[in-house]
């Protein structure tokens, strides 16, 4: 038994899905002819857009239509409306390929309905978790490798192992702490890959890694 989605209900109006073939007006038909429930959910009203007469004369109207949905009704299941033409659940609306015959059909259509609910949940899932990580890449070939300081302890014991003074030109002044290996190719923050290097010879390595 196939079970189709033909509707979303957002904001209390039916918004058609558009590859069911299902106009507006085939539903508005369908829950016209339903009775008004005798206590509805405050929320439960619902309206449906529809197209009255043809060519540069038609008109969009928003017709409203009576309250299917009981407060008594539970909607932790999917619930049939419409003598078992329709399906309501989880704020859609589907339809089955004919009505249920059976208890066995009718427990059959509930799980396909299930299904395609949590389906497109889990779609939906996946999508924003494909985005957050290609966010996360984006912004991070924008800004590059962390870099987290150089503790303290390691600067001093580079300062006294280098003697205060460029590694390459021994020049005390304009001193700066290089990173041998580069963090941006995988170096790390421990003394044996740190260097004093004054700033015109920092400047010449740039991000190579050094050597001797």
């Amino acid at each position: 038994m196939k079970v189709y989605k033909i509707a979303d209900i957002i904001n209390n109006e039916i918004v058609f899905c558009a590859a069911r073939g299902w106009k507006p007006g085939d539903i508005a038909i369908i829950l016209t002819n339903l009775r008004e429930v005798n206590d509805p959910r405050p929320d439960s009203a619902w309206q449906v857009e529809i197209e009255i007469g043809k060519g540069p004369t038609a008109r969009l109207m928003m017709l409203h239509l009576p309250q299917p949905i009981s407060v008594n009704d539970s909607l932790d299941s999917p619930l049939f409306i419409a003598d078992n033409r329709l399906i309501f659940y989880r704020d859609r609306l589907f339809r089955p390929e004919r009505k249920p015959k059976s208890a066995a059909e009718r427990e059959e259509v509930i799980l396909r309905t299930k299904k395609l609910v949590y389906d497109e949940q889990a779609d939906l899932a996946s999508l924003k978790a494909a985005v957050a990580n290609l966010e996360a890449a984006i912004e991070y070939t924008k800004s590059g490798p962390k870099r987290d300081p150089i503790p303290e302890d390691v600067k001093l014991l580079v300062w006294a192992r280098d003697g205060g003074a460029c590694v390459r030109c021994g020049s005390k002044k304009e001193l700066h702490f290089d990173h041998i290996i580069p963090v941006v190719k995988g170096g790390g923050n421990d003394e044996a890959n740190i260097q004093i290097l004054c700033q015109p010879c920092n400047l010449k390595k740039a991000d190579k890694i050094a050597t001797l």
